[in-house]
């Protein structure tokens, strides 16, 4: 029995076109592993931003606070319209300076 010195001896290697092959899976397989990465990536910051999002129930709740305040605020416009004419009417500036002698 005789032992080989090289063991490449009598076996066929790698074609050029199958190295080639070969190199461009390994480079798809990187190019899917990178994609995966990326994507694993992306759906957890996505998980993050649903927290700066409203819900449709949120978002309803939000615009009728809103209305609400807007109610209120045209009623304390109008309020406070009506009370101005009212004390411009009763001749409110009479009342304050009534005792105030150097003011007209």
């Amino acid at each position: 029995m005789r032992i080989r010195e090289n063991f490449h001896d009598g076996c066929e290697l790698y074609t050029e076109e199958l190295r080639k092959r070969t190199a461009d899976l390994f480079r798809q397989a990187f190019q899917i592993t990178e994609m995966k990465r990326l994507l694993a990536e992306i759906r957890k910051q996505s998980v993050l931003l649903r927290e700066v999002f409203l819900t449709e129930e949120e978002m309803e709740e939000e615009q009728k606070t809103a209305d609400d305040f807007d109610a209120k605020m045209r009623g304390t416009v109008s309020f406070t319209l009506n009370n101005l004419e009212t004390y411009q009417q009763s001749a409110w500036k009479e009342l304050i300076y009534k005792g105030d002698v150097g003011h007209e």
